[in-house]
């Protein structure tokens, strides 16, 4: 048999997902199309995020030749350890003068970033988008990418996911689908549309668990339910969104722990009743 220990799990996915079968599949499917740290979760809590069965992910865990799912955690684990940034003290070229100052200014902003959230916020955000009757995702502009990014996820494990408005159509004509059960996510950042702030308040009236990602110098801000502000970019263009994707990455991590959890709460309930019955 080829040694494949120098093999990255991911690549090893890829060499043989068209030959699975379709459970085997789908599993495969998703752990490329996970968002997240796979080695974050066990191998029950992958299956119940993946919605199969834990016989396979055994199966399929086999398949891609590890000893056992721990092993295969340990070196997805391994290959998203990154070097941490450290200076560079010898001379640089005018290239990498320029790559190494790129860099410095997309740490900063995560630095920032990470060292002003709120992980309480951050948590009922996470627990109020899992549980919601339905999820709106708002971008206006050049907000609107961003939003679609994190739309694009978060339809990926989370039914009833929307994001607004549509082609040639404005916020103001879905005001009406807009229940108290639902949760919207408005993507905010420089440069703004300037009836956000009105927008806003016209929501608030049909909702109000918002969940509000913008600038942490945006001073005039509003006041909604779950602020996750992150560092901006430069007012010059091309922006910088490193910190704002991080963010985004971040909390569709925490949705899915989340979704997880319930999902175990679910089983055990169900259990729980079935025993009662028998």
């Amino acid at each position: 048999m080829p040694d494949t220990s120098n093999i990255s799990f991911l690549d090893r996915v890829r060499a043989i997902l068209s030959d699975l079968p379709a459970s085997e599949r789908r599993l495969a499917q998703f752990t490329l199309d996970f968002s997240g740290d796979l080695s974050s979760y066990n191998a029950s809590e992958l299956a119940s995020l993946a919605q199969v069965s834990n016989a396979t992910v055994t199966r399929l865990i086999r398949r891609l030749e590890y000893a056992n799912y721990e092993a295969a955690r340990k070196q997805i684990r391994s290959e998203r350890t990154d070097d941490s940034f450290t200076p560079v003290n010898s001379p640089l070229s005018p290239g990498e003068t320029t790559l190494h100052s790129h860099l410095q200014e997309s740490y900063s902003k995560l630095g920032n970033t990470y060292r002003h959230l709120s992980q309480s916020a951050l948590l009922e955000a996470s627990q109020a988008i899992s549980r919601a009757r339905q999820v709106w995702l708002i971008g206006l502009q050049a907000n609107y990418f961003l939003a679609g990014h994190f739309h694009w996820h978060l339809s990926k494990f989370l039914p009833g996911v929307r994001l607004i408005p549509g082609a040639g159509q404005t916020v103001s004509e879905y005001l009406t689908d807009i229940q108290h059960q639902d949760v919207l996510i408005i993507f905010d950042l420089h440069p703004r549309a300037s009836p956000m702030p009105e927008l806003i308040q016209h929501l608030e009236a049909r909702c109000a668990d918002i969940v509000l990602i913008t600038d942490q110098d945006y001073k005039e801000r509003p006041k909604t339910r779950w602020s996750l502000p992150c560092q901006p970019g430069r007012e010059q263009l091309p922006d910088n969104s490193v910190a704002v994707a991080s963010l985004s990455h971040l909390l569709l991590s925490e949705v899915l722990k989340v979704r997880g959890a319930d999902r175990r709460d679910e089983s055990a309930q169900e259990l729980a009743a079935a025993e009662a019955l028998f």
